[in-house]
C-alpha cells in the first residue's frame, strides 16, 4: 500500500471517527452542558433556545459528509484530500468543547470554538478555491459544501457570543451593564463583518456552501 493511499485511508477514517465522536459526546454530555452554562452568569448576547435546534441538522449532515468522504471511490478525491484534515480536526474540536464545558475549563472550550472555526474556515476557502478550477458533482455540492456552510455559519456567530460570555465569566465587563453591551455589541458587528467576507469570499464555490452559510448565521 502506497503512502499516499494509507494517508488518504486515515484521513477518510479520522472524519469517520470525529463525526461520531462529536455527536456521542454532545448528545451525551447535553444535560450537564445545559445545567453548566446555566450557572453561570446571564450574558445580555445570547441566542434563543430555538437557535440551538440548529445541531441536530449540523449533526445529521456532518454524518452524511463523514460516510460521502469515505466511500472507495472518493479515497483519493483531489478536493476531500484538501478539506479532509480540517473538517476531521473540526468535528474533534466540537466533541473535546463538549468535554470541557461540563468540566469548567471554559478557557478551553473557547479555544475549540476558535479551532472549530479556523478549521472549518480553511476547509471552506479550499473548497471555493477548488471550484474555481474544476466542476463540482452532485455529491460535492450537497453532502460537501451544505455542511461546511451550515456548520461554519453557526460557529461564526457562536465565537461572537462565546467570547461575550468570557469576558463577563472572567470579570472584565460586569454582567448586564454598559461595557458588556458594548462588547457584545462590537463582537456581533465584527462577526457580521466577517460573516460577509466570507459570503463574498465563498462566491466562487457552490451556492450549497455560501448561501445555507449566509442563512445560518443570520439563524
Amino acid at each position: 500500500m502506497s503512502k499516499v493511499v494509507a494517508g488518504d485511508i486515515a484521513r477518510q477514517a479520522a472524519n469517520i471517527a470525529g463525526a461520531i465522536f462529536q455527536v456521542a459526546v454532545t448528545t451525551t454530555a447535553g444535560a450537564a452542558i445545559q445545567e453548566t452554562v446555566d450557572e453561570g452568569p446571564r450574558s445580555l448576547v445570547e441566542p434563543a433556545l430555538y437557535a440551538f435546534t440548529i445541531w441536530a441538522l449540523i449533526f445529521v449532515l456532518s454524518l452524511a459528509y463523514a460516510a460521502y468522504q469515505a466511500l472507495p471511490a472518493k479515497r483519493q478525491s483531489s478536493l476531500l484530500r484538501r478539506m479532509g484534515p480540517f473538517t476531521a480536526a473540526a468535528f474533534i474540536c466540537t466533541g473535546l468543547w463538549s468535554v470541557f464545558v461540563p468540566l469548567r475549563q471554559f478557557g478551553l472550550a473557547q479555544l475549540m470554538l476558535l479551532g472549530i472555526f479556523t478549521c472549518l474556515l480553511i476547509a471552506y476557502l479550499r473548497l471555493s478555491r477548488f471550484a474555481r478550477e474544476h466542476d463540482l458533482g452532485i455529491g460535492e455540492r450537497w453532502l460537501v459544501a451544505l455542511p461546511l456552510g451550515l456548520f461554519l455559519g453557526w460557529v461564526t456567530a457562536a465565537n461572537a457570543v462565546s467570547l461575550t460570555a468570557e469576558a463577563v465569566r472572567r470579570g472584565l465587563v460586569a454582567p448586564g451593564g454598559a461595557g458588556e453591551a458594548v462588547l457584545g455589541s462590537a463582537l456581533l458587528l465584527v462577526g457580521a463583518l466577517l460573516a460577509c467576507a466570507v459570503i463574498l469570499a465563498g462566491r466562487t464555490g457552490p451556492v450549497q456552501g455560501f448561501l445555507t452559510y449566509g442563512a445560518t448565521v443570520l439563524w
